[in-house]
């Protein structure tokens, strides 16, 4: 009887530890969610279409790049780039939809490979947890990690994105997110770091307007954006 009262009240305190992690993480998302514009803007927010420049690292070189994209978190994309200072001659316009994704460029359309299909929809997927209504939908496993440099961690475990460690500074805004993605090689992984700096402003929705990714420790690429649109997907 004894034993059996022990094991009932150690089942009782592992309840009640649990139920106090998951205050503390829903409150760090209701914090987070706040500081980001709030329920309503955000689950209004289902498209994002923003317009601006970007610096492309390979190796050595830095490419510069005009960007016009729209994204519909978790469902589809269209991007277009082009260098800078020729924009006539080197647009090109980056397509996934669902499970398909393909390259128009100079009047042509051809189906992406699939190794970089994908690397680059779990890359369109980060917009997503980004939203951070979605930490919220079914399936969506989330964990609070210790603390990293003086940063708040939830761990994500997303059914349409890869598991992703997001970190919150003291008032809950989002200022870092890290994960991997497969590489355009098979059977190798990347391991990246989003940082993001600054605000734009957009029907309630307060986004970073500046994205910075380094892939492996090194930078790969920096988003500025100029101009942000929100709306309900179409």
């Amino acid at each position: 009887m004894r034993t059996h009262r022990s094991l009932l009240v150690i089942a009782l305190l592992a309840c009640v530890a649990c139920t106090q992690v998951r205050v503390r993480e829903d409150a760090l998302i209701a914090k987070a969610i706040d500081a980001a514009g709030g329920q309503a803007a955000l689950q209004r927010a289902q498209s994002l279409h923003w317009t601006g420049d970007a610096t492309a690292f390979a190796g050595d070189r830095r490419i510069e790049l005009g960007v016009d994209s729209t994204v519909v978190p978790f469902e589809r994309a269209s991007s277009t780039t082009w260098l800078r200072d020729k924009r006539d001659t080197t647009q090109r316009r980056m397509v996934i939809d669902g499970d398909s994704g393909w390259i128009e460029r100079d009047g042509r359309r051809e189906p992406m490979a699939a190794d970089m299909l994908a690397n680059e929809r779990p890359q369109y997927a980060t917009y997503g947890l980004m939203r951070l209504v979605t930490l919220r939908d079914p399936g969506t496993r989330v964990e609070r990690r210790p603390d990293r440099n003086g940063l708040q961690v939830l761990h994500v475990e997303h059914p349409k994105a890869a598991p992703a460690d997001l970190f919150f500074d003291a008032t809950g805004r989002l200022v870092a997110l890290e994960d991997r993605v497969p590489d355009a090689e098979p059977g190798v992984a990347i391991a990246q770091r989003f940082t993001f700096d600054g605000v734009i402003e957009d029907d309630g929705v307060r986004w970073p307007r500046v994205l910075r990714i380094d892939q492996n420790g090194t930078p790969f690429f920096e988003l500025r954006l100029a101009t942000l649109d929100v709306a309900p997907a179409h």
